[in-house]
């Protein structure tokens, strides 16, 4: 059967997938890692080489890719990394006041020209001998095909606000070379042909950013739609038909106009492990499944989800965490309880406070029904479950529509994306309560992380 080679590359794991035009996924290898303030973007490309083995590639008709975003690599003129890779939980970096003056990416520790004034500082040799700096899926595109690209979607630091046009202003305002940008394409761009793995001459296609691509195989893509991406470390965001800000959050073009307003937040699946690890059970589902016993009658609890920081809306890699309101009436599933809801909370400051009108959730912390629940009743709205591996269908969606077999995205969508369950809100005062008292707690907190 004629199929696409779909690349997801998470937080949590790389998923190389065979997918069929319809959406079904034909075979599927996982190779599971742990990223953390950096990687080794080497061996992330032996994992993809590995992966695409045990798929095989006879029949591939093209190759897409999707990876995770605030992260970089630096590669010389031969697609050599010249250092290890920054990945998105680094927050050594400091602001660079005024650099990313009219583009689409609020200056913050964790923006692209920050990182690199970093590396200028701390390891110059490194910047020296680099050419380009790639998002990792684009190092992988670069190994592929010898060309280096970036996608309009996942580099917006780099897009005017008022043309769309790519700008290098943020660069050469930061006194780095405006060279290091990479050719920009759009997500459904035809970027060249592989070479190698034995995949010569399938076509590649640009892809963009495992968020952008979950939410494409997630069905998410008109005015009005809600997503959250529920992973490592959770993101989230709302489509417009016109741009809306919202302090410490990202909006930027999404598509043909839409808009989203969104981020990455600095809590997720990390927070339960922790919790796991804190409370002696197996691993997160544990976490989740001992939630679910938690006393109603219980005193108040409020868990502030910053275990290495914040990302969107706070942008704070000093803060950490805290547990609010302990009493000697709190027992392990009470606290197991509000872990989940200080990550939900999380959640619901990635939108923002604004309006919409379904929300999809996907990403591995979906799959279980208490924590779907949790999040229906702190958004205090209709939750839809996506069917799983909605990167990997992002990518193949990507895939099909470049190779002209859909029209556009909504046509593949239509096609290849599925939900299996919707969770309803149950009314509750107490979240409301304790929704407000996070938002209070953020604007007071202590940060201890210089105390060590």
């Amino acid at each position: 059967m004629s199929c696409v080679l779909a690349v997801d590359l998470g937080g949590t794991s790389l998923r190389v997938a065979r997918v069929a035009p319809d959406g079904e996924v034909l075979r599927l290898a996982v190779r599971p890692h742990r990223i953390g303030v950096e990687a080794d973007a080497e061996a992330l490309w032996a994992a993809l080489v590995d992966a695409v083995g045990e798929v095989g590639t006879a029949g591939i008709a093209g190759v897409a890719m999707g990876g995770f975003t605030r992260s970089q690599v630096l590669v010389d003129a031969a697609g050599r990394p010249t250092r290890a890779a920054q990945c998105f939980p680094d927050g050594r970096a400091a602001v660079v006041p005024g650099a990313e003056t009219g583009t689409w990416m609020a200056m913050t520790p964790f923006h692209p020209v920050a990182r690199l004034a970093w590396v200028a500082a701390h390891d110059p040799a490194a910047l020296a001998a680099a050419r380009w700096v790639l998002q990792p899926k684009d190092f992988f595109i670069l190994r592929l095909t010898g060309r280096a690209i970036a996608d309009r979607v996942a580099n917006a630091w780099a897009i005017r606000r008022d043309t769309l046009g790519t700008t290098t202003a943020a660069l050469e305002r930061a006194g780095l070379a405006a060279s290091l940008l990479p050719e920009m394409c759009d997500p459904l761009d035809c970027v060249g042909v592989a070479r190698g793995l034995g995949l010569d001459g399938v076509p590649v296609f640009a892809g963009s950013m495992d968020t952008w691509m979950a939410t494409v195989g997630a069905g998410v893509g008109r005015a009005g739609d809600a997503y959250l991406v529920s992973g490592t470390t959770d993101a989230g965001g709302v489509l417009t038909a016109e741009p809306e800000e919202r302090p410490g959050l990202a909006t930027l073009p999404w598509g043909a106009g839409v808009f989203h307003t969104g981020g990455p937040s600095g809590a997720g699946a990390e927070c339960l492990v922790w919790a796991a690890e804190m409370l002696g059970v197996a691993d997160a589902a544990a976490v989740v499944a001992l939630a679910a016993t938690a006393r109603d009658d219980a005193p108040a609890l409020l868990f502030l989800p910053a275990l290495s920081g914040t990302r969107a809306p706070g942008w704070d890699g000093a803060a950490r965490g805290a547990l609010l309101g302990l009493d000697r009436g709190h027992g392990p599933a009470e606290m197991a309880r509000a872990v989940l809801e200080g990550v939900a909370f999380a959640d619901r400051a990635l939108l923002g406070g604004i309006a919409f009108e379904r929300l999809v959730l996907t990403g591995g912390g979906a799959r279980g029904d208490h924590w779907c629940q949790v999040r229906a009743d702190v958004f205090g709205r209709p939750v839809v479950r996506a069917a799983e591996e909605t990167g990997v269908i992002g990518a193949a969606a990507v895939a099909w529509t470049g190779l002209g077999v859909y029209a556009d995205l909504q046509q593949a969508q239509g096609a290849m994306c599925r939900h299996d369950a919707v969770f309803h809100p149950r009314p509750s005062v107490r979240l409301e309560r304790l929704y407000e008292v996070y938002r209070r707690a953020w604007d007071s907190s202590v940060v201890l992380a210089d105390l060590r």
